[in-house]
């Protein structure tokens, strides 16, 4: 019924090395499966829930980092899950700050005016720091709050974000 799907690229060089980030100090193997190694840092990672994730994260010249199979894969098996870095609005539309639905002009925070119809984390810290904010476009505010958001992504996030390829030298 499932057919198997193998793609490893491991070689003993990044045997020895941590699963996701390449260090080569303090690693520890995962106790569940004998695929990997990883860092203190990155161990929580590789088995989010009940199952070791298939993959470890490689570094290719001339490609950056690239994700490749450390076991075989079975067909419809769940390779990855991932969480947003950042949420925010990419519309033109009136939307709702923290749940992105589509709202009326006069629904606002009573506390700094911005669009909301709902309580929730993301918010907070924008509602602090727009208060007053004179809303031009629609546009131009959710630029600014994607901007605030993202400024205030924590230590992990960010070092994730820097970690992505950006493409500047093709510019």
């Amino acid at each position: 019924q499932f057919g198997w799907v193998t793609m490893s690229l491991l070689t003993q060089d990044n045997i020895n090395e941590c699963f996701f980030c390449n260090s080569t100090t303090q690693l520890h193997p995962c106790d569940h499966c004998e695929n990997i190694q990883s860092c203190e840092k990155h161990l929580h990672i590789h088995r989010p829930s009940n199952t070791c994730l298939p993959f470890r994260i490689l570094f290719q010249e001339g490609v950056g980092r690239c994700v490749v199979a450390a076991r075989d894969i079975l067909a419809g098996e769940m390779v990855i899950e991932d969480k947003a870095a950042m949420i925010g609005p990419a519309c033109r539309e009136r939307v709702c700050l923290e749940c992105l639905a589509p709202i009326s002009e006069e629904t606002r925070c009573h506390i700094c005016g911005l669009p909301l119809c709902c309580e929730g984390p993301r918010h907070h810290l924008e509602c602090q720091i727009m208060k007053g904010w004179k809303v031009g476009s629609n546009l131009s505010l959710y630029i600014a709050v994607c901007i605030i958001r993202g400024l205030a992504a924590d230590s992990d996030t960010q070092e994730l974000v820097d970690g992505l390829m950006d493409h500047l030298d093709e510019r």
